[in-house]
């Protein structure tokens, strides 16, 4: 039998392994509080990222979809197919490219979203009291986050 214990404890309380487990709460707890709007986070992500790229002028593009969300083109392109099934976005032709496809929200879509979204905000407000400095938080988030990305970019 091996002993482990020359071994450094992989799952210990790390900064590691809470991040790990803040992200695996998170995304479970994102999801439980979707399903009653019958999205998924991803599905939910896609939706917001639409509104922010129509909000700044940029046409909302499968491409440019993936882009902004960091989803991978095949993966976007599944997501917004079941989206549309769901009667919550259509895709019509670019007046600037024939080949590509804008994405718009149906009404239904913007219903739904503005329900969800409502609902994703109450959980982040669950998640901190009026003591919790969320401003603090999310520049030390964005910090960690440009930190990786310049650490993913050069491996």
């Amino acid at each position: 039998m091996l002993d482990y214990t020359k071994i450094e404890d992989p799952f210990g309380d790390d900064f590691g392994s809470l991040v790990r487990k803040v992200i695996k709460l998170w995304q479970r707890t994102a999801q439980k509080c979707l399903d009653e709007f019958n999205l998924t986070p991803s599905q939910m992500e896609l939706m917001a990222a639409i509104i922010h790229l129509t909000i700044h002028k940029v046409e909302p593009t499968q491409i440019a979809l993936s882009l902004e969300t960091n989803i991978d083109p095949m993966t976007t392109s599944t997501i917004l197919r079941n989206l549309q099934k769901k009667g919550l976005i259509t895709r019509k032709e670019s007046k600037n490219d024939t080949r590509a496809r804008i994405v718009e929200l149906t009404e239904e879509g913007e219903i739904i979203f503005t329900h969800a979204v409502k609902k994703v905000k109450k959980l982040y407000d669950q998640m901190t009291n009026e003591d919790f400095d969320r401003e603090r938080l999310r520049k030390r988030f964005q910090t960690i986050y440009e930190n990786l990305n310049e650490i993913y970019n050069h491996l």
